[in-house]
This record gives structure tokens, C-alpha cells and sequence, in this order.
């Protein structure tokens, strides 16, 4: 299996990813290493490409071959970081933005529909279930900005992804001053299930009625954070310990963090277990999901700290031995811990091994999630990418494809069990940048939504030449 990121998110699973019922598994990062900002968005488009076309009957693409433009929407006036978001769910296409959202026909790029908020209200952040056709965003209270209102992102809203009209609403917790890294946003989806972050626990409801499903108990002395929605569970970081409350936030103070697994269906607990061993690892930490199911997150020793490790967890909540982020297999740097991949056994990163001070050589390694071993790779003279620098991973017919780039774009196969490169293909040049890709019947189609900087194209579709 493969996760959207918070998002890169998102899953092949998305945490976040919640892209579409899982964990995205190539979540990606803004940062990026020196000499790549070329060369990540033409990976990015032909990962997602590639990764929806494994999903669908064929999207006919032959990468020896040039793309055109079929279609582009009109361009976007500035944004804000807030409620950015692009799916493709049946033959529609959905963009969030924080001030409003659209849907598109995937065939032509002609608008169908649009969501805005009432008043000044911005939309905070927004979650999908691509297969329900349900997104789940939360927005401003009453109406109203918060700065009126003093009530951030108080409502949960659910929209009807081919026609955009609002199909319930819901109170929804606001963020906590202070714990933005810890719950970044209360809400995720897939699966035909909504689930929302409240003060008392998880609530699960229907995302087409809104109807509650379950409530799941925490823990004794557990508070919730982020979540992630995979199809055999739903996984969660908790803050648990200690009995004495920041009067703030009404926090756990000194808590330390867990994580947990609950059942989809009915959210009873499976288990929960420290992230730490046996030093604790602290709710304020940096940790991430990379993986819901089976869960793994990448979490720094303390804060934002260069150490730390990728911790993951068997079925039954059975902890596996830590992957450090620095090692004889060279080193993961914080922009690229995202810059992963998981199947039911192996986590497949790429560390990089320093040469010179401003040079450095990225080897994809494979590990073992059971013995925290590398299984192939992990050494500088180990080379399964020719060179190039892996960015985005996905698993298709039971082959490992890596997108990747050194002097161009290039799509490479290899066996995931032995890394034996099988396949090497040039990317188009032409494609343009983007934050999510589509494949939709031959077309492939680029979303944009990260650089607020300058405004752009929400949608571009591509054709053969």
C-alpha cells in the first residue's frame, strides 16, 4: 500500500493523505535539497500520474513521447496557506483554497461549481473521501472572520464533490492556541467515514449524512491529535500522561506522545503504545505520519531536532526496532522525511552520503520495518537510480517505481524485493510544475495550490502529441 500529507500527504494511504480513505505515502515536503527546485516538479507530476494511472484502466501514456495542452483553466488570483487542496474523484475535479472551492469537469476543465464561504469566513483546512465523493472542510464560525468572531475554524462542512452543494454541518473543535504542529487540523476522511478530533476523543460519522457512527474512548489521561484513516484502521497520535493542565490550552503538561490504532467500523481501541522508548518523546516533538496502515511516522528526538528516528508498529501494536535518521546508510535530512514510501513490510527512503561539504551523493535504500535493517541499498557504491536522485515512490504491479532526476526527469522500475532496476524512462520536459497530478481517461491533469507567491493555474490538463 501506499498515503495526503498532513498531505506529500496525504496513499497510496494519505495521512492526510489523506487523500482518499488512507495514508499518502509520498508525502512531500516544501523544502528542498540544493540544485533540485528544477527538477522536483517535473517528479511530483510524474509520480502522481503515474500513481492514478495504476489506479484506473490505463491512462495510454508512452513517456518516450511529448505532451501538449488540452485544456487549462484560468488563472487564480493570489492565495493564502490555508485550506489549499486538488482531488480528482470520479470525473470531477475539486481545488480548496482558502476563500473558496471549485469543481471542474475533467474533460474540459470547465467549472462546474463553486463553494464559498458565508461572509468572511476562510476555509482552515479540507480532507477528502474521494471514493464517497464527500470533501469535509472546516471554516470559520458564524459567518464571519475570526478575528470577528474570536472562533477559528469552528464548523465542519461537508460538500457533494460533483455538484458542491453543502450536504451538513457540524460544531467542530477550533484549533488550540499553541498545539498547530500536534493537530494540525481536526478532521480526516476515507472511507466513508469522517472522523473528528473533539476534546473527549474520536468521532467517527457518516460522510454523506453526517450521522454519527461511533464515539472511541481514549486512553486514560490521553488527548488527541492528528489522525489518518486507513482501510483497516484508523490511527492517531495521542499526548498522554501526566495530571497537571497547562491553563491555556488544557493540555496534559509534560505529556508525552503515543500512538494509537482504532477499528474503522466501529472505533474500538486495537491498541496504543509510547513512541518512545526508553526515553520519552515529547507532544511538542516534531512527528509526522508517513504511513496509516501499518502505522509509521517519522519523529524527531525533541522539537525540531536533526536526530530522531522513523518508528513504526506491527498489527497488534507491537513496536519494531527505530530506523535512525542517520546511520552507516548515510543520512535522511528533515525536508526529505516525507520523501517515502511503505508496503506491508519495507520503508523505502533515500539518505544522502556527503562527499564534500557542498556535495552530496542520495542513495535509495530499502528497510526492513521488522528488523530495522536495510534489505538492499544503504551504501554510497549501491546505486539503484544511475545516478539520479529519488523523490517519489508508488508500487504498481507488484514493481517499485521511483520518479527521479539528475540531468532530466526520469521514471525508473525496479523489483522491490531484490531493488533491480527492470525499466528506465525520460520524463516530458514540458510538464509543468505542480502539487498533485491526475490520470483521467488519456489526459494527464496538473493541480497547483503550494506557492502562494504568485498567482496561478489551478488545473492544466495534458495530452500526447
Amino acid at each position: 500500500m501506499m498515503i495526503a500529507a498532513e498531505e506529500r500527504r496525504d496513499v497510496l494511504w494519505a495521512v492526510d493523505g489523506n487523500r482518499s480513505g488512507g495514508v499518502d505515502m509520498t508525502t512531500q515536503v516544501n523544502d528542498v535539497r540544493s540544485g533540485r527546485r528544477i527538477g522536483r516538479p517535473l517528479i511530483r507530476t510524474a509520480a502522481a500520474l503515474v500513481s492514478l494511472c495504476s489506479l484506473t484502466a490505463g491512462c495510454g501514456f508512452s513517456w518516450a513521447e511529448d505532451m501538449g495542452v488540452a485544456w487549462n483553466t484560468p488563472v487564480d488570483r493570489k492565495g493564502e496557506t490555508q485550506g489549499n487542496g486538488a482531488w480528482l474523484s470520479g470525473d470531477t475535479l475539486v481545488h480548496s483554497r482558502f476563500d473558496a472551492v471549485r469543481g471542474y469537469d475533467a474533460s474540459s476543465g470547465a467549472r462546474r461549481w463553486e463553494y464559498v464561504p458565508p461572509g468572511r469566513s476562510a476555509v482552515c483546512h479540507a480532507a477528502a473521501d474521494t471514493d464517497g465523493s464527500v470533501l469535509i472542510l472546516t471554516r470559520d464560525a458564524d459567518g464571519a472572520s475570526a478575528s470577528a468572531k474570536g472562533e477559528p475554524c469552528a464548523t465542519a462542512v461537508a460538500i457533494d464533490m460533483k455538484n458542491g452543494r453543502e450536504l451538513w454541518q457540524a460544531p467542530d473543535a477550533a484549533t488550540d492556541r499553541g498545539l498547530d504542529r500536534f493537530r494540525p487540523s481536526s478532521v480526516s476522511a476515507g472511507g466513508g467515514i469522517a472522523v473528528l478530533v473533539k476534546k473527549d476523543g474520536l468521532h467517527a460519522v457518516d460522510v454523506r449524512t453526517g450521522k454519527s457512527r461511533w464515539k472511541a474512548a481514549l486512553p486514560q489521561g490521553c488527548v488527541p491529535g492528528r489522525t489518518a484513516v486507513a482501510e483497516r484502521q484508523v490511527a492517531a497520535l495521542l499526548a498522554c500522561g501526566s495530571t497537571g493542565t497547562h491553563q491555556e490550552d488544557e493540555f496534559p503538561e509534560g505529556a508525552e506522545l503515543h500512538a494509537a490504532a482504532f477499528a474503522p467500523a466501529t472505533g474500538a481501541l486495537l491498541w496504543s503504545a509510547p513512541l518512545g522508548g526508553r526515553s520519552a518523546i515529547r507532544w511538542d516533538t516534531r512527528v509526522e505520519f508517513v504511513s496509516a496502515d501499518p502505522l509509521v511516522v517519522a519523529a524527531s528526538d525533541s522539537g525540531d531536532s536533526d536526530s530522531g528516528a522513523y518508528v513504526s508498529f506491527g498489527r497488534n501494536g507491537r513496536p519494531n526496532p527505530p530506523i535512525d535518521f542517520s546511520g552507516s546508510y548515510g543520512e535522511i535530512e528533515p525536508s526529505d522525511r516525507l520523501t517515502a514510501a511503505v508496503d506491508d513490510s519495507r520503508l523505502y527512503v533515500v539518505p544522502n552520503h556527503t562527499v564534500r561539504i557542498s556535495r552530496h551523493e542520495y542513495r535509495l535504500t530499502a528497510f526492513d520495518l521488522a528488523t530495522g535493517e536495510p534489505v538492499w541499498g544503504g551504501t554510497r557504491d549501491d546505486d539503484r537510480l544511475d545516478g539520479d536522485v529519488g523523490d517519489h515512490f508508488l508500487f504498481q504491479d507488484g514493481k517499485l517505481t521511483v520518479l527521479a532526476w539528475g540531468d532530466r526527469a526520469r521514471l525508473h522500475v525496479l523489483d522491490p524485493a531484490t531493488g533491480d532496476q527492470h525499466d528506465v524512462y525520460d520524463l516530458p520536459e514540458e510538464l509543468d510544475g505542480a502539487d498533485e497530478i491526475f490520470g483521467y481517461e488519456d489526459r494527464l491533469i496538473v493541480a497547483r495550490y503550494g506557492d502562494q507567491a504568485e498567482p496561478s493555474r489551478p488545473f492544466t490538463a495534458y495530452k500526447r502529441l
